[in-house]
């Protein structure tokens, strides 16, 4: 059965739409009343070209050069020159899901209806993503102030017939790949330069897959917590009701009442024995749930960012043309900085754990998890390992959004930074990912170590059964990055 597509109308997409397209392919409509509305601004800038109306970016330059006026006759050049003038873009190559998140972004931007953009410009771009010919956008030059000028400007080079492009598996000139897809490139008219440019779609990309992971992400600590107090019989009267109700954070509650949930039915863990355990254990549903309200909090934010006009000028009616800052991505950069530092707290806390497991005096079990230590040194630099990603982390934690560059001869003298903030959440939840995975393979291999399989939670005994459905027991050393990565792609694959 073909799958419904996913409808656009510029105000009400959801993170999970943005999923459905990027990572599972359903293709994307515009409403009746978005293709509407597209084509009445488009209108509105014909009539301000006609009249030759000063308005910025129509019929003057750009920036600094607001003040240079623009005949009509050379419209169309301004524009062309506008793309190619701020593909500027260094460094590694965003992958195929964030740029197909930056296009159906744009689209729904467009939908809106406040960006004087040609219906043909949109239905070049729509057909794009929807025949998944994907730009080569690199990954570093954004500022994010007027928006991703640099990477929305190497997206929009294949819509001109220049540019490069993926497609079938090739990686093609622009106008090339636009042939072998049966399309021909745009020629862009006023004000549509800044309508490609002007605007904050490819942090907002990266914000809404990385909201999405970092979501199960807390849901993978959670489960990998509940395994290591399986191993370490903990005292749980730590996850009693009360406790969470008597300091009422809805994450704080949530976690304590997942993790309760993984353990009931378990043999080993234990209540009412007037013992403390360790605050990695003890203390998960704090730290968790404080990570889970950020990330909620962030959600919100990213949610409203995904439905905004975010380009310069708007339009709103023949005499109600703005200019405003709405490209600004202040509430994206601190959005991603904040959910940088809450998930690098996830990896924090789980490298804790991973630790106890480790550690013969802790755990009582045999030293690094081997059970010939000293020949073999288990899981000894797998820990190493989870330590290397957490520093790196708490660098990568820094908030970007706290600096500020001004450029445009100091008429863009404020800029956000929050594309740097955005991919920099991004790597952190990558390496979590790892950190988490680490932690879950030297839980299972304690639970292997102790004979306690049989004594685990239905929930717990599943989780440990589908890893080691994929990674054996480790009995003599062998290169545990193989193992570290399987795992880490089950969770990636939201498997657990």
């Amino acid at each position: 059965m073909e799958q419904v597509s996913v409808e656009l109308n510029g105000n009400s997409t959801s993170i999970e739409d943005v999923i459905a397209v990027v990572r599972e392919n359903r293709k994307l409509s515009l409403t009746k009343g978005s293709n509407e509305r597209i084509k009445k601004s488009a209108e509105i800038v014909k009539d301000i070209l006609s009249k030759e109306r000063k308005v910025y970016g129509v019929t003057t330059g750009f920036g600094y050069l607001q003040e240079v006026s623009i005949s009509s006759n050379d419209a169309e050049t301004l524009q062309k020159n506008l793309i190619k003038s701020h593909a500027t873009g260094v460094g590694s190559k965003f992958p195929q899901e964030i740029v197909r998140g930056m296009m159906m972004l744009q689209l729904n931007k467009f939908a809106g209806g406040h960006s004087g953009i040609q219906p043909e410009t949109v239905n070049l771009l729509l057909n794009l993503l929807n025949k998944n010919i994907v730009p080569v956008v690199p990954t570093q030059g954004s500022l994010g102030a007027s928006g991703d000028l640099v990477p929305l400007a190497h997206l929009s080079l294949v819509l001109i017939g220049s540019g490069i492009a993926d497609f079938n598996n090739e990686r093609l000139p622009g106008k090339e790949a636009l042939k072998k897809a049966g399309l021909e490139p745009v020629i862009l008219k006023a004000k549509e330069g800044l309508a490609l440019l002007n605007g904050t779609q490819a942090m907002t990309a990266i914000a809404a897959l990385a909201v999405f992971d970092a979501e199960y992400l807390i849901r993978v600590a959670n489960l990998a917590t509940a395994l290591s107090m399986e191993v370490h019989k903990a005292n749980i009267d730590f996850l009693h009701p009360k406790i969470h109700q008597a300091r009422p954070h809805e994450g704080q509650i949530q976690v304590a009442e997942s993790i309760r949930d993984t353990l009931t039915g378990s043999k080993q863990v234990r209540k009412n024995i007037g013992v403390q355990d360790s605050y990695s254990l003890r203390c998960a549903p704090a730290v968790h749930g404080a990570t889970l309200d950020a990330v909620s909090h962030v959600r919100k934010i990213v949610k409203i960012e995904i439905n905004s006009s975010t380009d310069n000028p708007l339009i709103f009616s023949p005499e109600e043309v703005f200019s405003g800052g709405n490209f600004h991505g202040q509430p994206i950069a601190l959005a991603m900085d904040y959910l940088g530092i809450a998930i690098a707290e996830l990896g924090n806390i789980s490298e804790r754990r991973t630790e106890r497991l480790v550690n013969p005096t802790l755990s009582g079990l045999p030293a690094f998890l081997s059970p010939e230590s000293g020949l073999n040194s288990g899981f000894m630099i797998a820990h190493y390992t989870a330590a290397s990603l957490v520093s790196e982390n708490k660098g990568l934690a820094f908030p970007a959004s706290v600096d500020s560059i001004p450029v445009s001869a100091n008429q863009e003298d404020h800029v956000s930074m929050g594309t740097i903030a955005a991919r920099q959440a991004r790597k952190i939840i990558q390496n979590a990912e790892n950190i988490l995975a680490i932690e879950l393979l030297c839980a299972c291999q304690a639970i292997d170590l102790a004979n306690i399989k049989e004594q685990l939670s239905p929930t717990c005994f599943k989780i440990y059964s589908l890893i080691r459905n994929r990674i054996q027991e480790l009995f003599q050393d062998r290169e545990l990055s193989i193992d570290i990565e399987i795992c880490a792609d089950l969770i990636r694959k939201k498997l657990f």
